[in-house]
């Protein structure tokens, strides 16, 4: 397979500029997945959760309607206002995940989603366990359109139309780690997925197109004039659109 370079960045730039398109077109994970966060950590009861990369905290929102007592943690601000504004009341801590001005063993309950690709995984995975009680779960988790999907050669077709060029598998593509908690102090319990449908308004797709970090480097400097061409072909070809997702849910318990 011929190997694609995406350029290196020190912050990416939807956490510095896309907070609150991330709020208005980022979709919360289903309720089959928190259930079955649930079957392994139990019930939240009031107990701590620490919700890692939290962005606009749409997965601690969800714990705490799930009876946790969340906690967000994101690096950055412009995400952490976006979750203020949308969960007024949610307790958010500014840090990177590898290092959590949290004190030892109080979370039953470390959650991570779409997030943890972001993070240098041992140093993250051992911040994650001093943060978790014995005994304690920690859930990553991450979403994918199923390939092969009519609408989906639109996005390739976009790029085209600005000379740009998708590799063949890049529905394929996927960013979390084959077993994520080897060598961890966390014991992996089976990997789930659940399979969802997200429905978008030609619009909805748009946005959320825009927040995927992968998109925006492969185009580069015709990033806008990419989404410029992806709405045309949107709003022509599928103004309405039920997109099949995979959930991957990885759980482990702290030994």
């Amino acid at each position: 397979m011929a190997e694609f370079a995406i350029a290196p960045s020190d912050e990416p730039f939807d956490f510095r500029h896309q907070a609150a398109t991330y709020a208005r077109y980022r979709r919360d994970y289903s309720s089959a997945l928190y259930d079955a966060i649930e079957a392994r950590a139990g019930a939240g009861a009031g107990r701590l959760a620490v919700d890692v990369g939290c962005g606009p905290g749409f997965v601690a929102a969800s714990l705490a309607r799930r009876g946790w007592h969340p906690i967000g943690v994101d690096f950055s601000a412009p995400m952490l206002a976006a979750a203020r504004d949308a969960t007024p009341g949610l307790a958010l801590v500014r840090s990177r995940g590898e290092c959590m001005p949290l004190r030892p063993e109080i979370a039953a309950l470390v959650t991570c989603g779409t997030a943890f690709h972001w993070l240098a995984p041992v140093p993250a995975l051992e911040e994650f366990a001093r943060v978790t009680v014995r005994g304690g779960w920690t859930a990553l988790c991450w979403r994918y359109a199923a390939p092969g999907q009519p609408h989906m050669r639109a996005i390739r077709d976009a790029l085209a139309d600005v000379d740009v060029a998708l590799p063949d598998v890049y529905e394929e593509i996927r960013v979390h780690p084959t077993g994520p908690f080897d060598g961890s102090a966390f014991v992996a319990a089976e990997e789930v997925r659940c399979t969802t449908e997200l429905d978008f308004t030609a619009d909805s797709f748009l946005g959320y197109v825009a927040t995927i970090e992968f998109l925006r480097r492969f185009a580069g400097a015709r990033h806008a004039e990419f989404l410029a061409r992806l709405g045309e072909r949107i709003t022509r070809e599928f103004p309405t659109i039920r997109e099949t997702n995979v959930e991957y849910l990885f759980l482990a318990r702290r030994s």
